[in-house]
């Protein structure tokens, strides 16, 4: 739990905060991996403890796999991350290596429900409401210099369900275990008040993104606190993070191209 700390906070928020270098991507997003698996692995028989259910499990051992592959067609071919670069081979067995352990283990794991799925819609619509709530305010992160034309954005719009099942894995994988199931938990356990780790998780997580404060104003004083307490609030009252995995996805798949959208109009 605390390399999963170190390397969201320090690690990554304060090197971003200055610089992207080419490295800091994959030593994260592969750091994080390991470690969530880990975590998976030593708590196996109490995942329902941390709001992990069968469908986040699964979601969790197969989207980073799943990242790697669809970068392809997204265009993101460059990314060390992407099929088949060299990178991309660790969160296959990353992967493997937790599913293997599962299965030899004989593990109790939570069963797979319909609930499960119908959460998942549900955190699916609900990061898409919260798109369209914010994204006249979100629009004014963009000047006319920043935006696209009507062909790019047609285009990225015909993108959104390739770039959901990215960013399953690059964005909801790495941050929702972390913030919304073993911060969740282990603050549970140690007697808090559900009510003050909702608004921890969301103080933490908004601090995990320090780095937009100056390059990105919108993104980090308005879209990520209300993302962090409506995740937050997903999870309280679904008891699962597949409701917050896909609310995740989508905000992060469909924000972008919906605030250029916006803010072409407003233009």
């Amino acid at each position: 739990m605390v390399g999963l700390l170190f390397l969201r906070l320090p690690f990554l928020g304060v090197i971003a905060f200055f610089a992207i270098p080419i490295w800091l991507e994959p030593v994260y997003q592969i750091g994080t991996y390991l470690l969530t698996a880990c975590l998976i692995w030593w708590e196996r028989d109490r995942l329902a403890d941390f709001n992990i259910d069968k469908l986040a499990l699964i979601i969790i051992i197969l989207a980073k796999p799943i990242q790697s592959l669809v970068s392809i067609p997204l265009g993101l071919t460059e990314s060390p991350l992407a099929f088949p670069n060299l990178p991309s081979f660790a969160f296959w067995i990353i992967s493997l290596g937790l599913f293997l352990a599962l299965w030899l283990s004989h593990a109790a794991l939570p069963k797979l429900s319909r609930v499960s799925f119908k959460w998942f819609v549900v955190g699916t619509l609900v990061g898409f409401i919260m798109l369209l709530v914010l994204a006249y305010p979100m629009s004014f992160e963009f000047d006319k210099s920043q935006l696209f034309n009507r062909t790019k954005i047609l285009t990225l719009f015909s993108q959104a369900p390739l770039s959901f099942f990215y960013q399953l894995g690059y964005a909801a994988v790495s941050e929702e275990p972390l913030f919304r199931a073993f911060l969740w938990g282990y603050l549970h356990k140690a007697g808090w008040k559900t009510v003050w780790i909702w608004l921890f998780q969301a103080g933490l997580f908004m601090l995990s993104h320090i780095y937009g404060i100056i390059r990105a104003p919108f993104y980090f004083w308005l879209l990520t606190p209300v993302f962090a307490l409506i995740a937050g609030g997903l999870v309280w009252r679904t008891k699962t993070i597949s409701s917050s995995l896909a609310a995740h996805a989508t905000t992060n798949a469909l924000g972008s191209v919906i605030y250029f959208t916006v803010a072409s109009l407003r233009m």
